[in-house]
């Protein structure tokens, strides 16, 4: 169970208050009521950071609390693309970077918010990685057209095969890859948890699991909804998956 954001804008910006926002969502990022509170934060179990800056990628991440590490008030960059990532790991975790999302597989920078099963579940275990690892291994070697349709068919095949993905908890996902971000939506359950909204304005675009702030533009993502966040105009599509 995690918190996450992205951003996409035509000129770099500083990623200062998006990392703010990062450390707020762990301490107070929203839970259902039959989760227990915790004393360090609601999602306080590692962190991680992808951004373009000057046209490279950087990946950073900690199993510390993003409120209480030192290094991610450390962390400083102006960017143009952004995904970050805070966690609420399951008892049978171990807490540490390894695991912190987002994972980089082939250039592809994936977040992802709930949990699969089915075969993913079980190679995650027998090598004792995330789910979500095992899963962007295996979307990086579907998506072979680096499209926004492209990328819509092959997760629809892969959230609709039940032996792969089993009865997964949720697919919503942040996927950066070269030009592109993506925001997925996609949950079978706790819907009041797992959302995902978008706000756009000229030059920028948002998706993040709770809107950032009161300002007015935010609108929650449809089950099944796929954005591509490049502007000037975010394009919907839409998963055929029944999953």
């Amino acid at each position: 169970m995690c918190r996450m954001l992205a951003f996409t804008s035509e000129t770099p910006r500083d990623i200062a208050p998006y990392l703010a926002h990062l450390a707020r969502l762990s301490v107070h990022g929203n839970l259902v009521d039959r989760w227990e509170k915790r004393s360090g934060g609601n999602h306080p179990d590692g962190w991680g950071v992808s951004f373009r800056e000057e046209g490279e990628t950087r990946l950073l991440r900690s199993g510390e609390p993003a409120a209480a590490d030192p290094s991610l008030a450390r962390v400083r960059g102006r960017a143009d693309r952004f995904l970050g990532h805070v966690r609420y790991a399951s008892d049978t975790e171990t807490v540490n970077a390894a695991n912190s999302h987002p994972f980089l597989v082939r250039g592809i920078a994936l977040a992802h918010n709930g949990t699969f099963r089915g075969r993913i579940g079980e190679e995650a275990g027998r090598r004792k990685v995330s789910d979500t690892l095992v899963f962007l291994e295996s979307l990086a070697e579907r998506w072979t057209e680096r499209s926004s349709a492209g990328l819509c068919e092959a997760l629809s095949r892969m959230l609709g095969d039940a032996e792969l993905v089993g009865a997964f908890s949720a697919a919503n996902m942040l996927i950066a890859a070269g030009e592109a971000v993506f925001a997925l939506r996609k949950y079978r359950k706790d819907e009041g948890y797992y959302t995902l909204f978008l706000r756009a304005e000229p030059g920028l675009a948002i998706a993040a699991s709770e809107p950032l702030d009161d300002s007015p533009g935010w609108r929650p993502l449809a089950n099944g909804e796929l954005v591509d966040l490049r502007l000037p105009s975010p394009l919907s599509l839409f998963l055929s998956s029944p999953g």
